[in-house]
């Protein structure tokens, strides 16, 4: 196989790992900063937050397929999840 070809397939492979794999952490975060941000009482945030955990991953790795290459893909995951992990753990309610 040619060079190209063996690039092209690292990226696809990337790509895909990034969407199942990489968007996990950065939905149950979102998640998470949800059900602690919302200006709700705190059953209604637990509830609404951890309902939205599976919609939000899978809209998440809707969105990851449209990145460019693979090791964009990510980059993002892998930035969007240190923001949320910083909003979620780092800065108080």
């Amino acid at each position: 196989m040619t060079e190209r070809a063996w690039s092209g397939r690292l990226d696809a492979t990337l790509r895909v790992l990034a969407a199942l794999v990489g968007t996990l952490p950065l939905a149950v975060l979102a998640s998470v900063c949800l059900a602690r941000r919302l200006p709700l009482a705190e059953g209604a945030r637990l509830t609404l937050g951890f309902t939205l955990a599976i919609p939000v991953w899978v809209a998440v790795m809707c969105l990851v397929f449209l990145a460019r290459g693979g090791w964009r893909a990510w980059g993002l995951c892998s930035a969007a999840t240190l923001l949320l992990g910083l909003l979620s753990y780092g800065v108080p309610p």
